[in-house]
C-alpha cells in the first residue's frame, strides 16, 4: 500500500468472520451495507472463516429441511426439485459467488472456518476453493486463499518510493466456546505469550465482539527501550440466532444474544510518532 506522511492519508480495511451466508438467520442486508461502505472507502476485505454455514446437507445431523427450503427459495430455486437438493453444495458456491461478485475487487483474503473444514473432511468438497475460484475468474485481482490460521503482513511504502514500513497480523478462525462470562477475552493473554511478533491478533468463531489491547515493553535493534500495544480483535457474526425465535438449538443450550457486524481497521500516519498506526472502529449495525 502506498502512503503519504499526511494527516489526510488513510487506508481502510473491513475485518469479518462468521458470515454464515446461507443460513436463513444471517443478516444479508447488513453484510451488503458493509460491503458497499468498503467500496466507497476503497477498503480491502479480510474474511476469517465460516463464510458458509453449510449445515443443510442430508449427511449433517443438524440439517433442517425447512431452513434448506427457505434458502433455496431465496435463490429462486424450486425446493421440491430433486436436482436442487442433490446439487446443494454447488448451489452454495453459486449463491455466494453471485452475492460477492459486485465486491470482488475489494475482497483480499478468505480464510477457512470449522464449517468449511467439516464439509471438506466429511464430503471431500472444498467450498472455500470453489468460491475463490469463481471470484478469481470474474475479478481483476486474485483473492488469497487463507488457512484456518495464518499471518498477514501489511506492507506500506511512501509515495516518494523511499520509506517502507510493515505491520504484522495473525489470524485464526478460533476455537472453544468463548465462555458465558469471559467472552473469550482470557485467551488474549494466552495468545500474547506465543504470538509476541504480532501487532494485531484477529479471531472469530465464538460470535463475540471486543478489542483487548496488551501493553508491551520491547527493545529495538538499536538498543532503545520502547512501549507498544498488541491489539487482540474478536470478530462478531452476521447470524442472528436469538431474536424472532421461540426455540431451536441456540435457545435450548441457553445461548445469549450475540453481537452482529464487523470491525473496520483504519491505518493512518501519526505525525507525532512518525509511523503508521491503526485504529479499530465498530462497523455500524
Amino acid at each position: 500500500m502506498t502512503f503519504e506522511k499526511s494527516p489526510e492519508w488513510e487506508q481502510w480495511g473491513l475485518l469479518t468472520a462468521d458470515r454464515h451466508i446461507d443460513n436463513p438467520a444471517t443478516d444479508l442486508d447488513l453484510q451488503r451495507e458493509h460491503l458497499l461502505q468498503a467500496q466507497e472507502r476503497d477498503a480491502f476485505v479480510l474474511d476469517f472463516g465460516d463464510l458458509f454455514d453449510a449445515m443443510q446437507g442430508k449427511s449433517d445431523r443438524r440439517s433442517s429441511k425447512r431452513d434448506l427450503h427457505a434458502r433455496f427459495a431465496a435463490q429462486g430455486v424450486d425446493p421440491e426439485d430433486e436436482d436442487a437438493s442433490r446439487s446443494y453444495l454447488n448451489a452454495l458456491v453459486d449463491y455466494a459467488g453471485q452475492f460477492f461478485a459486485p465486491f470482488v475487487d475489494n475482497i483480499a483474503l478468505i480464510g477457512q472456518g470449522n464449517h468449511e473444514s467439516s464439509v471438506d473432511n466429511k464430503l471431500e468438497y472444498d467450498l472455500q476453493d470453489g468460491l475463490i475460484h469463481e471470484l478469481n475468474r470474474i475479478g481483476a485481482h486474485k483473492v488469497i486463499r487463507g488457512g484456518y490460521r495464518g499471518w498477514i503482513r501489511f506492507m506500506f511504502q511512501d509515495a516518494n518510493g523511499g520509506l517502507r514500513m510493515s505491520k504484522r497480523g495473525y489470524y485464526t478462525h478460533g476455537y472453544g466456546g468463548g465462555g458465558p462470562v469471559t467472552k473469550g477475552v482470557i485467551q488474549a493473554s494466552r495468545k500474547a505469550v506465543y504470538l509476541a511478533n504480532a501487532d494485531y491478533v484477529f479471531g472469530g468463531h465464538i460470535h463475540e465482539q471486543w478489542i483487548f489491547p496488551i501493553q508491551r515493553v520491547r527493545l529495538t535493534e538499536s538498543g532503545k527501550e520502547v512501549c507498544d500495544k498488541q491489539y487482540h480483535v474478536q470478530l462478531p457474526t452476521y447470524k442472528e440466532e436469538f431474536l424472532n425465535k421461540s426455540g431451536g438449538f441456540h435457545h435450548e443450550k441457553g445461548g445469549p444474544p450475540k453481537p452482529l457486524g464487523a470491525w473496520w481497521i483504519r491505518f493512518y500516519w501519526s505525525k507525532r510518532d512518525q509511523t503508521i498506526k491503526a485504529q479499530f472502529i465498530e462497523a455500524e449495525v
